[in-house]
């Protein structure tokens, strides 16, 4: 399991200027060439799931199979309205944008559930917001692979939230659509589905297999 991250996270240094979607996709093959693998199955969440099917789409003789969660092609101007929205937190309180990620990223049951820890939640979630947050979200803003999405040949499975307010489950139905053979799930969650899907009622939640 390789994890590449995007710049300005973890240990990768900060971008010197806007990131675009080929420079992620350039990223990941650079990865993969300097380890030494030859074929290997990508998978992604939000904007990861834009660069895992960017790259399944670039280098379709090399990617076995490719997972999007949450992901979408080209955004839309609820979107960019959302993540503008975000970017503006995020320069004013850290705390305050988890705050309000909490409420509009979670279903009501998961709020229910962590409300005796939610403040908890908010204090680590803002300590790890990464210092590239910025440059992400004006990527977010703008992206647009929709006319890449027939050149990916791997195996397919696209993921999406039916709570989720963010990328609307309609943009992994459209990603579903555009992609030959893909296999579509739709989930009882929000855009946190990572968090909210861990819990030991995910399979009673409605997700097969």
């Amino acid at each position: 399991w390789v994890m590449v991250e995007f710049p300005g996270s973890g240990e990768s240094s900060m971008p010197d200027g806007p990131i675009e979607v080929d420079d992620l996709v350039a990223q990941a093959l650079a990865v993969v060439d300097h380890l030494g693998i030859d074929r290997f199955h990508v998978a992604g969440y939000s904007l990861g799931a834009v660069a895992a099917l960017a790259v399944a789409a670039a280098a379709p003789d090399r990617v076995i199979s490719c997972t999007s969660l949450c992901g979408w092609a080209t955004t839309d101007a609820r979107q960019r309205f959302t993540f503008g929205l975000w970017r503006q937190l995020i320069a004013t309180s850290p705390e305050l944008f988890m705050r309000y990620a909490v409420a509009d990223g979670f279903t009501a049951g998961a709020i229910a559930a962590l409300e005796p820890m939610l403040e908890g939640v908010i204090a680590m979630g803002a300590s790890t917001i990464a210092p590239g947050s910025d440059a992400h979200l004006e990527l977010d803003e703008r992206v647009d692979i929709a006319d890449r999405l027939g050149s990916i040949t791997a195996p397919t499975l696209v993921i999406g939230g039916i709570e989720d307010r963010w990328v609307d489950v309609t943009h992994s139905r459209a990603v579903a659509s555009a992609v030959a053979g893909a296999q579509l799930e739709e989930v009882p969650f929000g855009h946190l589905v990572i968090q909210e899907g861990a819990g030991p009622d995910y399979r009673m939640k409605g997700l097969k297999g």
